[in-house]
Protein backbone atom coordinates (compact mmCIF):
# COMPACT_ATOMS: atom_id res chain seq x y z
CA UNK A 1 0.00 0.00 0.00
CA UNK A 2 1.09 3.56 -0.55
CA UNK A 3 0.37 6.57 1.54
CA UNK A 4 -0.12 10.11 0.28
CA UNK A 5 0.55 12.94 2.65
CA UNK A 6 -0.48 16.48 1.80
CA UNK A 7 0.98 18.94 4.27
CA UNK A 8 1.12 22.63 4.97
CA UNK A 9 4.12 23.48 7.12
CA UNK A 10 3.86 26.75 9.01
CA UNK A 11 5.78 28.76 11.57
CA UNK A 12 9.41 28.07 10.68
CA UNK A 13 11.71 30.17 12.88
CA UNK A 14 15.08 30.83 11.24
CA UNK A 15 18.24 30.75 13.36
CA UNK A 16 21.01 32.34 11.30
CA UNK A 17 24.57 30.99 11.64
CA UNK A 18 27.84 31.52 9.92
CA UNK A 19 28.52 31.08 6.20
CA UNK A 20 24.82 31.27 5.35
CA UNK A 21 24.12 28.10 7.35
CA UNK A 22 21.03 28.20 9.52
CA UNK A 23 18.46 25.98 11.21
CA UNK A 24 14.69 25.96 11.08
CA UNK A 25 12.21 24.50 13.52
CA UNK A 26 8.49 24.42 12.99
CA UNK A 27 5.14 22.73 13.05
CA UNK A 28 3.12 21.22 10.24
CA UNK A 29 -0.54 20.72 9.58
CA UNK A 30 -2.15 18.93 6.67
CA UNK A 31 -3.77 15.67 5.67
CA UNK A 32 -2.93 12.01 5.26
CA UNK A 33 -4.57 9.91 2.58
CA UNK A 34 -4.38 6.23 1.71
CA UNK A 35 -4.16 4.50 -1.69
CA UNK A 36 -4.64 0.75 -1.65
CA UNK A 37 -6.99 -2.21 -1.89
CA UNK A 38 -9.83 -0.65 0.12
CA UNK A 39 -10.39 2.48 -1.96
CA UNK A 40 -11.64 2.66 -5.57
CA UNK A 41 -8.91 3.00 -8.22
CA UNK A 42 -7.66 6.54 -8.90
CA UNK A 43 -9.61 8.00 -5.97
CA UNK A 44 -6.61 9.91 -4.65
CA UNK A 45 -8.32 12.10 -2.04
CA UNK A 46 -11.32 10.03 -0.95
CA UNK A 47 -10.32 9.29 2.65
CA UNK A 48 -8.33 12.34 3.78
CA UNK A 49 -7.65 12.79 7.49
CA UNK A 50 -6.07 15.58 9.52
CA UNK A 51 -2.38 15.24 10.39
CA UNK A 52 0.09 17.28 12.41
CA UNK A 53 3.73 17.14 13.39
CA UNK A 54 7.04 18.86 13.99
CA UNK A 55 10.03 19.60 11.76
CA UNK A 56 13.69 20.44 12.23
CA UNK A 57 15.77 21.45 9.21
CA UNK A 58 19.44 22.34 8.88
CA UNK A 59 20.44 24.25 5.74
CA UNK A 60 24.03 23.75 4.57
CA UNK A 61 23.65 26.23 1.71
CA UNK A 62 20.87 28.28 0.16
CA UNK A 63 20.01 25.24 -1.99
CA UNK A 64 20.70 22.13 0.13
CA UNK A 65 19.37 21.12 3.53
CA UNK A 66 18.51 18.08 5.63
CA UNK A 67 15.40 17.77 7.76
CA UNK A 68 13.79 15.48 10.30
CA UNK A 69 10.01 15.06 10.56
CA UNK A 70 7.74 13.55 13.19
CA UNK A 71 4.19 13.22 11.85
CA UNK A 72 0.98 11.86 13.33
CA UNK A 73 -2.11 11.16 11.24
CA UNK A 74 -4.74 8.57 10.35
CA UNK A 75 -5.42 6.36 7.36
CA UNK A 76 -8.68 4.63 6.49
CA UNK A 77 -10.46 2.91 3.64
CA UNK A 78 -13.71 1.07 3.01
CA UNK A 79 -15.19 -1.14 0.31
CA UNK A 80 -18.47 0.70 0.89
CA UNK A 81 -17.08 3.49 -1.33
CA UNK A 82 -16.69 1.17 -4.34
CA UNK A 83 -19.27 0.19 -6.94
CA UNK A 84 -21.06 -3.17 -7.02
CA UNK A 85 -19.65 -3.81 -10.50
CA UNK A 86 -16.10 -3.86 -9.15
CA UNK A 87 -16.86 -6.67 -6.68
CA UNK A 88 -15.27 -4.69 -3.87
CA UNK A 89 -18.59 -3.59 -2.38
CA UNK A 90 -19.57 -7.22 -1.82
CA UNK A 91 -16.22 -7.91 -0.13
CA UNK A 92 -17.37 -5.51 2.60
CA UNK A 93 -14.00 -4.85 4.24
CA UNK A 94 -12.87 -1.64 5.94
CA UNK A 95 -10.04 -0.43 8.14
CA UNK A 96 -8.67 2.54 10.05
CA UNK A 97 -5.27 3.07 11.61
CA UNK A 98 -3.36 5.69 13.53
CA UNK A 99 -0.08 6.51 11.86
CA UNK A 100 3.19 7.75 13.36
CA UNK A 101 6.08 8.52 11.04
CA UNK A 102 9.67 9.49 11.85
CA UNK A 103 11.79 10.40 8.84
CA UNK A 104 15.00 12.07 7.69
CA UNK A 105 15.13 13.70 4.27
CA UNK A 106 17.35 15.76 2.03
CA UNK A 107 15.77 18.91 0.61
CA UNK A 108 16.94 20.55 -2.62
CA UNK A 109 15.86 24.07 -3.54
CA UNK A 110 15.46 24.81 -7.22
CA UNK A 111 16.39 28.47 -6.59
CA UNK A 112 18.76 29.90 -3.97
CA UNK A 113 16.67 30.63 -0.90
CA UNK A 114 17.88 33.52 1.25
CA UNK A 115 15.20 34.35 3.80
CA UNK A 116 16.83 37.60 5.03
CA UNK A 117 17.16 39.02 1.54
CA UNK A 118 14.01 40.21 -0.19
CA UNK A 119 15.19 39.30 -3.68
CA UNK A 120 15.15 35.54 -2.88
CA UNK A 121 11.83 35.18 -1.02
CA UNK A 122 10.50 32.02 -2.72
CA UNK A 123 11.69 28.72 -4.18
CA UNK A 124 10.24 25.42 -5.41
CA UNK A 125 11.98 22.39 -3.91
CA UNK A 126 12.04 18.62 -3.88
CA UNK A 127 12.78 16.16 -1.10
CA UNK A 128 13.55 12.46 -0.66
CA UNK A 129 14.63 10.39 2.30
CA UNK A 130 13.91 7.39 4.49
CA UNK A 131 11.64 6.87 7.47
CA UNK A 132 9.94 4.40 9.75
CA UNK A 133 6.26 4.36 10.57
CA UNK A 134 3.93 2.61 12.98
CA UNK A 135 0.45 1.40 12.04
CA UNK A 136 -2.09 -0.96 13.60
CA UNK A 137 -5.18 -1.57 11.43
CA UNK A 138 -8.56 -1.97 13.10
CA UNK A 139 -12.16 -2.34 12.05
CA UNK A 140 -15.60 -2.07 13.63
CA UNK A 141 -17.26 -5.42 14.32
CA UNK A 142 -20.50 -5.92 16.26
CA UNK A 143 -20.36 -2.35 17.46
CA UNK A 144 -16.81 -2.37 18.81
CA UNK A 145 -13.30 -1.72 17.51
CA UNK A 146 -11.20 -4.80 16.78
CA UNK A 147 -7.48 -4.73 15.99
CA UNK A 148 -6.79 -6.99 13.02
CA UNK A 149 -3.10 -7.87 13.18
CA UNK A 150 -3.37 -10.16 16.25
CA UNK A 151 -6.19 -12.14 14.58
CA UNK A 152 -4.28 -13.40 11.54
CA UNK A 153 -7.15 -12.87 9.07
CA UNK A 154 -5.09 -14.27 6.17
CA UNK A 155 -3.82 -17.25 8.11
CA UNK A 156 -0.81 -15.54 9.66
CA UNK A 157 0.59 -17.59 12.50
CA UNK A 158 -0.90 -20.87 11.27
CA UNK A 159 1.58 -23.57 10.29
CA UNK A 160 2.30 -23.29 6.57
CA UNK A 161 1.31 -19.62 6.45
CA UNK A 162 3.40 -16.46 7.01
CA UNK A 163 4.11 -15.01 10.44
CA UNK A 164 2.05 -12.05 11.61
CA UNK A 165 3.22 -8.84 9.99
CA UNK A 166 5.24 -6.22 11.85
CA UNK A 167 3.60 -2.96 12.95
CA UNK A 168 6.77 -0.88 12.39
CA UNK A 169 7.86 -0.64 8.77
CA UNK A 170 10.18 1.35 6.49
CA UNK A 171 8.98 3.97 4.00
CA UNK A 172 10.62 6.14 1.35
CA UNK A 173 9.19 9.67 1.47
CA UNK A 174 9.51 11.89 -1.60
CA UNK A 175 7.71 14.96 -2.88
CA UNK A 176 7.74 18.56 -3.98
CA UNK A 177 6.80 21.88 -2.44
CA UNK A 178 7.11 25.64 -2.49
CA UNK A 179 8.77 27.68 0.25
CA UNK A 180 7.88 31.32 0.94
CA UNK A 181 9.71 33.84 3.10
CA UNK A 182 7.03 35.73 5.04
CA UNK A 183 9.50 37.51 7.31
CA UNK A 184 13.24 37.38 7.94
CA UNK A 185 12.56 34.77 10.64
CA UNK A 186 9.33 33.08 9.43
CA UNK A 187 8.85 30.82 6.40
CA UNK A 188 5.71 29.17 5.06
CA UNK A 189 5.96 25.89 3.16
CA UNK A 190 3.30 24.06 1.14
CA UNK A 191 4.10 20.57 -0.08
CA UNK A 192 2.75 17.23 -1.23
CA UNK A 193 4.60 14.07 -0.29
CA UNK A 194 4.23 10.43 -1.28
CA UNK A 195 5.40 7.47 0.81
CA UNK A 196 6.50 4.25 -0.85
CA UNK A 197 5.99 1.55 1.77
CA UNK A 198 7.43 -1.96 2.02
CA UNK A 199 4.41 -3.65 3.57
CA UNK A 200 1.17 -4.71 1.93
CA UNK A 201 -0.67 -4.89 5.25
CA UNK A 202 -1.44 -1.28 6.14
CA UNK A 203 -5.09 -2.24 5.54
CA UNK A 204 -4.68 -5.89 6.68
CA UNK A 205 -5.41 -7.03 3.10
CA UNK A 206 -2.71 -8.63 0.96
CA UNK A 207 -2.83 -12.27 -0.13
CA UNK A 208 -5.41 -14.95 -0.88
CA UNK A 209 -8.50 -15.85 1.09
CA UNK A 210 -7.81 -18.73 3.47
CA UNK A 211 -10.37 -21.47 4.03
CA UNK A 212 -12.73 -20.19 6.72
CA UNK A 213 -12.70 -23.50 8.59
CA UNK A 214 -8.89 -23.42 8.75
CA UNK A 215 -8.90 -19.93 10.27
CA UNK A 216 -11.72 -20.79 12.66
CA UNK A 217 -9.92 -23.90 13.92
CA UNK A 218 -6.55 -22.19 14.40
CA UNK A 219 -7.11 -18.45 14.92
CA UNK A 220 -10.65 -18.43 16.27
CA UNK A 221 -14.18 -17.48 15.28
CA UNK A 222 -13.60 -13.72 15.22
CA UNK A 223 -10.60 -14.07 12.90
CA UNK A 224 -12.68 -16.26 10.58
CA UNK A 225 -15.59 -13.82 10.52
CA UNK A 226 -13.34 -10.84 9.77
CA UNK A 227 -11.27 -12.67 7.15
CA UNK A 228 -14.21 -12.55 4.75
CA UNK A 229 -17.25 -10.33 5.23
CA UNK A 230 -19.06 -11.38 2.05
CA UNK A 231 -22.54 -12.80 2.69
CA UNK A 232 -25.23 -14.27 0.48
CA UNK A 233 -28.85 -13.09 0.36
CA UNK A 234 -29.69 -15.29 3.33
CA UNK A 235 -26.95 -13.80 5.49
CA UNK A 236 -24.60 -16.79 5.25
CA UNK A 237 -20.87 -16.19 4.94
CA UNK A 238 -19.66 -17.01 1.44
CA UNK A 239 -16.64 -19.32 1.21
CA UNK A 240 -13.97 -17.63 -0.93
CA UNK A 241 -10.79 -19.69 -0.41
CA UNK A 242 -8.11 -18.92 -2.97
Amino acid sequence: MNKIWIGIIIGFINIVGVKAQYSEVGVLMGATNYLGDLVPPRQFFLEGNFSAGAVYQYNFTDRIGVRANVIYGKLKGSDANSSFDSGRRQRNLNFETDLLEISVMGQFNLLPFRPKRTYRPITPYGFVGIGVFHFNPRTTYLGREVYLQPLGTEGQGIEGYPDKYALWEIAIPAGVGVKFCLHSRVNLTVEIGFRKTFTDYIDDVSGDYVNIQTIRANNGLEAANLSNRTYDDNGRQVELAG
